[in-house]
């Protein structure tokens, strides 16, 4: 019940940010970032950091980190062609497994206002929705949630940690579950 109250909170403070925030764009990518000294395409890719491990569709994925995680770079929420992967898996297993459903989360680093950050934590979230929907998904099996920057899984005091929170995170909550699915030590979800 908590979590519900928290959820409808969130959406109300993000649908209020929105609303007051006039400079937004109205295409999928934000035009004056928050922070003039970080470079847009600052944004983490897993597959470059170096402890990897290989997962079941032959990427390689960071364990300590998110694997069914889509990450943004800085003040942008359109889901990278990198992705795809990530959102191609999640949409097949959802289509062909109608009783499971995700929360998708959308997450941001501490750069900005409380206010701003759960928007654009909510046009993250909504974003990757929208990408599951478009490779057929049914749109009751997604629960779209903005975190914005009040839940935290790294610490925001170096890039690389502001990085790995701009990110969507996959959560399956109801239903089957994919093969190798679980949380890690962080509470971020692997498969695995």
């Amino acid at each position: 019940m908590n979590k519900k109250i928290l959820s409808v909170t969130i959406l109300s403070l993000s649908l209020i940010a929105c609303a007051s925030n006039q400079a937004a764009s109205s295409s999928n990518q934000v035009t004056t970032p928050l922070n003039q000294s970080e470079s847009s395409s600052n944004m983490y890719n897993p597959a470059t950091d170096a402890d990897t491990t290989t997962i079941s569709n032959n990427s390689n994925l960071n364990a300590d980190h998110a694997t069914n995680s889509v990450y943004f770079a800085v003040d942008q929420y359109s889901v990278d062609e990198q992705y795809a992967a990530v959102i191609d898996s999640n949409a097949n297993y959802l289509a062909s497994h109608g009783a499971a459903s995700v929360r998708v989360e959308g997450n941001t680093d501490d750069t900005g206002s409380v206010e701003y950050n759960l928007a654009l934590g909510q046009r993250r979230a909504d974003a990757v929705k929208k990408s599951l929907i478009g490779k057929g998904v049914n749109i009751k099996q997604i629960e779209a949630i903005s975190n914005g920057k009040l839940m935290v899984k790294f610490s925001n005091a170096s890039d690389d940690g502001r990085a790995k929170n701009r990110r969507t995170d996959i959560i399956y909550t109801s239903g089957q579950k994919p093969a190798g699915y679980s949380l890690n030590a962080n509470g971020l979800p692997v498969v695995k």
